[in-house]
């Protein structure tokens, strides 16, 4: 693990400010962590104000703050940066740098004639390389890739353990997934007639953009006719499916065990939490967000947050909802107590 001094800070986050850090200014730290482990050669952040009180009483030499922060610590040594998480995320890189490529390739492995591999590209034990693919440059293919034919992977790209590539899958620049994920496999297409599921073939291509970043587990299929698209800058955490004939615009997030049907469309800056169900032939508009736990099956008419198990409810009409269904649990204890009442005073209970 690396270590890193105030002047290398300096350089790596340009647009901060430094406080108080005369005391830092020989020190080599030797990793970032969270405010309860940090020990004196440490960095650690505040994430919020919640937090500030146990930054005073931490060990850290160096914390991370926001400008909102800076007078609630004004005897520790700080980094006072417009997004912690952001500076954060750069720090960690260095102390844990990413693994670089080599241009070594195993001699386990199977690669067509007519396959092009661009340069320093390593490609680990047990690959399978179709006809016609082309590998751009500088990316790490690990252990046990089956890429098929006529497929494309731009530059840059990790692809991790296990992960299948079907035969025409398009695949942009700086691509990252991790292992055992899928993409381009048939679509869930079938039409029922003579007493059986009849398959209905599945001929479209993924299309994936670039700066995308998939987890593991997870299934990307391909159009039954037209192309599975997914956009620029995409995130899609640990077991997203995204059916046949989808299109995904670029930014979008989703969280893990989410799933869309056939030939849903979303639009930019989608964000879609975990464990959501998204009807076929839908689209939410740019900028929507579907809370974790929903299931949608309806297409939103405005940009919004959803949440819910039906029609797809905004937030605050789903708080209605949920005391309504709240006051109908209830009823039958009031109409007990009313009836008790009712008694008590001597009226006779009308018949319904």
């Amino acid at each position: 693990m690396n270590q890193l001094n105030l002047s290398t800070l300096q350089s790596l986050l340009p647009e901060a400010k430094f406080h108080n850090i005369e005391s830092i200014s020989s020190v080599s730290f030797t990793g970032l962590t969270s405010l309860n482990l940090a020990n004196t050669n440490e960095i650690s952040f505040v994430a919020a104000k919640t937090f500030v009180n146990e930054a005073k009483t931490c060990n850290a030499r160096l914390l991370i703050v926001s400008p909102d922060i800076v007078d609630s610590l004004t005897e520790k040594a700080l980094i006072i940066v417009p997004k912690v998480e952001l500076a954060t995320a750069k720090i960690i890189r260095q102390f844990f740098p990413e693994k670089q490529p080599s241009g070594k390739h195993s001699s386990h492995i199977v690669v067509d004639p007519s396959a092009k591999i661009g340069s320093n590209t390593d490609i680990g034990h047990f690959v399978t390389i179709g006809k016609d693919s082309v590998i751009g440059n500088d990316c790490i293919i690990e252990d046990g890739v089956k890429i098929g034919d006529r497929v494309h992977i731009g530059d840059g790209a990790r692809i991790g353990k296990n992960c299948v590539f079907f035969d025409d899958t398009i695949v942009g620049k700086r691509f990252i997934v991790f292992g055992n994920s899928s993409f381009g496999g048939d679509g869930f297409g079938f039409v029922y007639a003579e007493g059986k599921h009849n398959k209905v073939p599945q001929v479209g291509r993924v299309v994936i953009g670039d700066d995308v970043e998939v987890g593991s587990n997870c299934t990307i299929d391909r159009g039954a006719l037209t192309d599975t698209t997914i956009g620029n800058g995409c995130k899609f955490d640990n077991m997203v499916h995204i059916a046949h004939n989808c299109k995904v615009g670029d930014h979008v997030i989703i969280a893990g065990q989410s799933g869309l049907a056939g030939s849903v469309t979303l639009g930019n800056n989608v964000i879609i939490g975990g464990a959501c169900a998204i009807s076929d032939h839908l689209t939410l508009l740019e900028g929507t967000i579907i809370a974790g736990g929903s299931s949608l099956r309806t297409s939103p008419k405005t940009k919004d947050v959803y949440i819910g198990w039906d029609l797809g409810l905004t937030f605050p009409e789903f708080q209605k909802y949920r005391v309504n269904i709240k006051n109908i649990v209830n009823l039958n204890k009031w109409l007990k107590r009313i009836e008790n009442v009712e008694k008590k005073v001597g009226i006779e209970p009308k018949e319904s």
